[in-house]
């Protein structure tokens, strides 16, 4: 059941020269389709988080795609590099934020320009149709991707008085501060990826 959609902020991109951008969202690149927007160096590098935001950003037209698969820390790490030292990085991102970008890139020398172009805004479903879906989740299980998402699930659990039939459900978090908001319920069972990302999430199924 979707739990937000996906809204552009309208916030413009500056029309200025960077050395390489940066996506830890598939939905950064999906705002930017649509808006036909494309940089004047499609060749810069494009630094991504997972295979399915490298894609995307291949499908808009960038050719040097670098990927990791465990998150903006992880990320970091492969940016750790002499050669990116006083370079300027567009980071097309959220307000809703789980990881400083920005901070964690400062002591390597490099510069990340941050432009929130999209919001996650919450979906309020009715009643009978959030019940049943906690009812047909039982014997299976709840992924959660982030803090906000798990906040919003609580706050439905706790509005529509379906928290019992958690007991049958196991909750399988990206991260731990991801299943924060929800770890007080009684689950059938918590899993937590050992590295933040979908693939791994999935091992977390008996």
């Amino acid at each position: 059941m979707p739990m937000f959609k996906i809204s552009d902020t309208g916030k413009t991109i500056p029309e200025k020269q960077y050395d390489g951008i940066i996506f830890t969202s598939k939905n950064a690149v999906a705002i930017l389709q649509t808006r036909n927007w494309q940089y004047q160096d499609m060749n810069i590098p494009a630094f991504c988080v997972g295979e399915k935001t490298k894609k995307a950003a291949m499908e808009l037209g960038f050719t040097n795609t670098i990927t990791a698969n465990g998150g903006g820390a992880e990320l970091t790490k492969l940016m750790d590099d002499e050669a990116y030292n006083g370079k300027t990085f567009l980071y097309p991102s959220t307000p809703d934020k789980s990881f400083d970008m920005a901070g964690r890139l400062e002591p390597f020398g490099i510069n990340v320009e941050t432009v929130d172009i999209y919001q996650a805004i919450t979906i309020t479903p009715s009643k009978e149709g959030f019940t049943s879906a906690i009812t047909e989740a039982a014997g299976h299980y709840i992924f959660t991707y982030s803090a906000l998402s798990s906040g919003h699930l609580k706050n439905l659990l706790e509005k529509f008085h379906v928290t019992s039939s958690l007991k049958q459900i196991t909750l399988i978090g990206i991260s731990k501060q991801a299943i924060k908001p929800l770890e007080h319920f009684d689950w059938k069972s918590i899993a937590i990826s050992r590295t933040p990302n979908e693939a791994d999430m999935l091992k977390q199924i008996n």
